[in-house]
């Protein structure tokens, strides 16, 4: 799931290394968060913005470990009001940091990441073009940044991030992304996620899961998500979900075996997490083994273990569950059961959420899935 999803969308950490005061506090907040500490994550940095509230990135740094504190926790409606209260609170905090250090760049990008950031509720509603809007106004800010400072790696995610999903969009939200003098292009929005993940001081993090996300489930090219699921569960291995994409990383490159052994081990640790989490994270880990049956051509196997996935999902975003129903028909079709692959066509369809399972599904409604 993008856990979030498109950000997951801009929840990128614009951070430049050991150079404001607070810094190392900071990063103690971010590495705690992205390691599932999420109380230590959110207790950190109020501490650190008492101590630091002139820092760039803190104030945003915070409004996302209490996002992601309460995904953990809250339903979906509750965390959506947490973020929009808190995004609330630091936008007069900005707009005064970025008055008394005009000259520096990072309080803008901080800036327009908390302003586009109010777009993830609308992400998560399906409302496209509100989406489109909000992440408008925060771009418009950062890309003002990246013309005068092209040199800043950070920067490249948040458009990246806009690029690419403009990209996908239909005839109507290109429409509206080129009133915005905005580029939609898959292909150079991917580019400039690679920037970031590779070259970013900070936002490699948040980059590289996103890259991860979009080669699996998006882009349909899963060998090019291994460095990058490899690289986040090695430097963050108590974070689940980055465990998921490395588990369907090894998948899809049939990595049986190993794939076999994490799964294991993800059984073990779903006891660690939260209530919330694990009715969010069970399901995926139930599409995890169904694809892997699915692999070693067990297909009334795979069956059983998606209507697991189907029935209690209840994540936020819907890519997983999209990709559920499309594993759903590819079986059905393996088994010579047409209408049923059909149903299941159809109903990841209708999720509309331009995932890569989409566009199969039609293809499957056309003509049978076969092996290849």
């Amino acid at each position: 799931m993008f856990r979030s999803s498109i950000i997951f969308l801009l929840l990128s950490i614009l951070y430049s290394g050991e150079f404001y005061k607070g810094d190392t506090l900071v990063r103690k907040g971010v590495y705690a968060f992205y390691n599932y500490d999420f109380d230590t994550a959110v207790e950190v940095l109020e501490q650190a913005r008492i101590e630091f509230p002139e820092h760039p990135g803190v104030h945003f740094i915070w409004v996302a470990a209490r996002w992601v504190r309460a995904q953990a926790n809250h339903s979906v409606d509750d965390t959506y009001q947490i973020l929009e209260d808190d995004l609330e609170e630091i936008g007069p905090v900005y707009d005064a940091l970025t008055s008394k250090y005009d000259y520096d760049p990072i309080y803008k990008l901080y800036q327009g990441s908390a302003i586009g950031l109010t777009a993830r509720v609308s992400l998560g509603k399906k409302q496209w073009l509100r989406t489109l809007y909000r992440a408008y106004k925060g771009f418009k800010i950062i890309n003002e940044v990246v013309n005068e400072f092209p040199d800043i790696a950070d920067s490249q995610l948040p458009i990246g991030i806009v690029e690419y999903y403009s990209g996908l969009s239909n005839p109507v939200l290109s429409w509206a992304v080129r009133l915005y003098d905005l580029s939609p292009s898959t292909e150079s929005g991917v580019q400039r996620i690679a920037i970031a993940a590779e070259e970013g001081s900070w936002s490699w993090v948040e980059a590289k899961a996103i890259l991860s996300n979009l080669y699996l489930w998006v882009e349909d090219e899963p060998i090019l998500a291994v460095e990058y699921t490899q690289d986040l569960v090695r430097q963050f291995p108590d974070n689940y979900y980055f465990s998921l994409l490395y588990l369907e990383s090894m998948i899809q490159t049939n990595n049986i075996s190993l794939s076999s052994t994490i799964i294991n081990d993800m059984e073990k640790k779903l006891d660690d997490l939260t209530d919330r989490q694990r009715d969010w994270y069970g399901p995926y880990l139930f599409y995890e083994k169904a694809l892997l049956e699915f692999q070693k051509k067990n297909y009334e196997g795979a069956l059983d273990l998606l209507s697991n996935t189907i029935e209690n999902y209840s994540a936020e975003l819907d890519f997983v569950l999209g990709n559920a129903y499309l594993l759903q028909g590819m079986a059905y079709d393996m088994l010579y059961n047409r209408s049923k692959a059909k149903e299941s066509y159809y109903n990841c369809i209708y999720l509309d959420n331009f995932s890569g399972s989409i566009d199969k599904a039609r293809l499957f409604l056309k003509q049978p899935y076969e092996e290849y």
